[in-house]
């Protein structure tokens, strides 16, 4: 039992429901027993969803207006969460579940998230099965919930690509992503292909494969309003391929035979079939690429963006013919690949690197805990530092040898901080470690984005108001002066 359907406790909802209703109103109880009986027969949503619409007859009852508004208050809560349970139970019977099989597994590994949790993946999760309508469905409803623009954007599609995938004699991988050959290494670093590296049986099967979409058991080719897939089927050790026009199950040697008798392919569409019988003898060498989202533009002809995810980080191939562009971008970061994907075509990729923005924020994270110790020992230091300066007995050799172990100290937690800000590419500046502190901008400034790291002079922002020139120290370590109210600093 889903962890939802646990918290709903429908049985019990009803069995308090039951109980509270007086026997005056023996046709109220009899229908709630009705609804009672049904448990486990069917799902407990639409047993609640019936109750509810049913018993809105007798809502002047106290006992049941408030089961309504409260069942209807947990559902809204809960929408999602709800909806992923309901699509689980329409792929499972549907009459393509064998079809379904995969994405029937990825509905059971999220049905148990929570309702945020599933807002914020359920997208990423199921991308890859969205040519199920039921899970289509399903994340396009997320989407909105969401506020992205995902998929329900009519300005764009989303699809992942087709390509054949081959090894070079590097033990590199050789694909086809945006009419662009790539070669990605063990590390997962993907570059540009070299011509020698295309041979010419490559180049026959990335023309096949660019008329063949992604289903969830192989590819499907779709023709005068035939689907015709060929489905990848194990049998123990082996693999072999299933042939389906418009799901009923057909022999390779009868393929041309039942495309004719059919009525939607005419004796002269032989090329069609010519099509399908070299992808029966290649579909070993053609694979749907899992790790790369195709965004096409449905406004401007021929404008794509590919997104490859790899271990090795975020790729963006910016394609545009009009302007005779197609090149291949590694941004640093998933937030810069966001930033670039929405330049390029207005169009919001958070969803699809998710799961790499929050990898990046938890090493920003640390990076910041860690930055914070340092600074907390500084403090620590400077202050026992100044508690011996106080004391007025500089002469003492005791006095003398505990500054020199606060100073080396000292010096060692300043260095620490010095490489940690030189891999932000700022520089401490050595003679002003004790008058600048860290801080944030929060205006662009010198060609610098708001949110960057920068140094702040401690003495000038502590005294300065609002519209006072501060002098700050930019990553490329030049001094500028900022207003106060443009900076987020801590003292």
């Amino acid at each position: 039992m889903s962890k939802i359907i646990e918290t709903l406790g429908l049985r019990n909802r009803l069995e308090n429901l039951y109980e509270s209703v007086t026997d005056n109103n023996g046709n109220s109880r009899y229908i709630i027993e009705g609804y009672m009986r049904q448990i486990g027969t069917r799902s407990d949503y639409h047993i609640l969803r019936d109750a509810c619409l049913e018993m809105k007859q007798y809502d002047w009852l106290a006992p049941v207006d408030s089961f309504i508004n409260e069942s209807i208050k947990f559902v809204k809560e809960n929408e999602l969460s709800f909806a992923v349970l309901n699509t689980l139970e329409a792929v499972r019977t549907s009459k393509h579940q064998k079809s379904y099989a995969a994405a029937i597994n990825a509905l059971e590994e999220i049905k148990d998230l929570n309702e945020s949790d599933l807002r914020k993946s359920v997208s990423g999760r199921l991308s890859k099965h969205s040519w199920v309508p039921e899970v289509k469905s399903l994340i396009e409803m997320s989407n909105n919930l969401s506020g992205s623009n995902k998929t329900t954007d009519k300005k764009f599609s989303n699809s992942t690509p087709v390509s054949p995938v081959l090894e070079n004699d590097n033990g590199d991988t050789i694909f086809c992503v945006g009419n662009r050959v790539y070669a990605m290494n063990e590390r997962e670093e993907i570059r540009l292909a070299s011509n020698n590296e295309i041979s010419e049986d490559f180049a026959k099967l990335i023309q096949l494969s660019e008329k063949f979409n992604v289903t969830e058991t192989g590819l499907r080719l779709t023709e005068n309003g035939c689907n015709i897939d060929l489905n990848r089927i194990e049998e123990g050790e082996e693999t072999k391929t299933e042939i389906l026009v418009d799901g009923q199950l057909v022999k390779e040697s009868q393929l041309a035979a039942t495309l004719m008798a059919n009525g939607k392919f005419r004796y002269g569409q032989y090329d069609t079939i010519r099509v399908l019988e070299h992808a029966l003898n290649k579909i070993e060498n053609l694979y749907e690429l899992d790790f790369v989202e195709t965004i096409k533009s449905n406004v401007y002809e021929g404008v794509e963006v590919n997104l490859m995810k790899t271990e090795n980080g975020v790729y963006v191939n910016k394609v545009n013919p009009g302007m005779n562009e197609n090149v291949l971008i590694k941004p640093e970061t998933a937030t810069d690949a966001i930033n670039l994907v929405q330049e390029f075509v207005n169009y919001d990729i958070t969803n699809s690197v998710r799961d790499i923005l929050e990898g990046e924020a938890k090493i920003e994270s640390d990076k910041v805990k860690a930055e914070e110790d340092i600074y907390e020992r500084i403090n620590y230091i400077k202050d026992e530092i100044s508690k011996l300066s106080e004391l007025r007995m500089d002469g003492m050799d005791q006095i003398k040898e505990a500054k020199k172990v606060l100073s080396d100290a000292l010096e060692a937690e300043q260095s620490k901080l010095n490489k940690m800000f030189k891999s932000k590419n700022v520089t401490v500046h050595e003679a002003s470690d004790a008058d600048y502190v860290r801080g944030e901008l929060k205006i662009k400034t010198n060609g610098y984005k708001a949110g960057t790291k920068i140094q702040v002079n401690a003495g000038q922002y502590t005294e300065g108001g609002g519209k006072d020139m501060i002098a700050c120290i930019l990553p490329s370590n030049e001094i500028v002066d900022v207003q106060k109210k443009y900076l987020d600093v801590v003292i």
